[in-house]
């Protein structure tokens, strides 16, 4: 269980008129990543992400630490809204600077954001960048200033765990191996099987690794 006060720094704000523009409020959502990272600047790793409602509600929070692990900003947005207004209704949407995680990581609060905007039966979701570690297939902002400060922020956490990688299993990384993780992750849970991206053959490469039982 959560601590009570986890969100108490959660940005709520409310319209009822009308839907809020969703690039408008990745630019708040960016402002709030802001915000958060000169409160804490020895803290990398902010995404922040907002629960818009059918009548026009938005509740919004940043990636927040709780005992040593990250709770992810999709989640810290839900409990803020559900502290708010007591649960969360069907047919919400999501926006987030970062597109939901997918794959396992040890230094996460509870499952990963994917399996949780599942079990509430979210599928609208808009996104200031998509992480290329990820499972892809959300819709991202065209607007490309957006998108490229969603990038830097997701760099700060993201870019070090590639820089140094010139091969994944054996199989050579033209720039990071991050599409063959991917991949590799994507077969894991598919069953072991190979890749048919036509956009990515690193994807592909990771995946077949998997499915050759490397």
């Amino acid at each position: 269980m959560l601590v009570n006060d986890l969100f108490a720094e959660s940005w709520l704000t409310e319209s009822k008129d009308s839907a809020p523009d969703l690039d408008q409020l990745l630019g708040k959502l960016c402002e709030l990543v802001i915000v958060k990272q000169k409160k804490n600047p020895k803290h990398y790793g902010y995404v922040a992400a907002a629960v818009i409602d059918p009548d026009g509600h938005v509740v919004a929070s940043t990636s927040l630490k709780h005992q040593g692990h990250w709770v992810h900003a999709e989640r810290a947005a839900i409990e803020a809204y559900k502290r708010k207004y007591g649960h969360l209704p069907d047919n919400c949407t999501i926006v987030t600077t970062l597109s939901p995680c997918s794959e396992r990581m040890d230094d996460r609060y509870g499952e990963s954001c994917e399996d949780l905007l599942d079990d509430y039966g979210i599928t609208d979701i808009y996104c200031g960048y998509q992480d290329p570690t990820q499972d892809s297939g959300y819709t991202v902002t065209s607007n490309e200033k957006i998108k490229e400060l969603c990038k830097a922020f997701a760099d700060t956490f993201l870019g070090d765990q590639q820089l140094d990688e010139l091969s994944f299993l054996g199989s050579p990384c033209t720039k990071d191996c991050s599409g063959h993780r991917a991949g590799y992750d994507w077969s894991a849970r598919k069953g072991n099987i190979t890749g048919n991206s036509p956009y990515s053959p690193s994807f592909n490469n990771g995946a077949n690794l998997r499915a050759a039982g490397k």
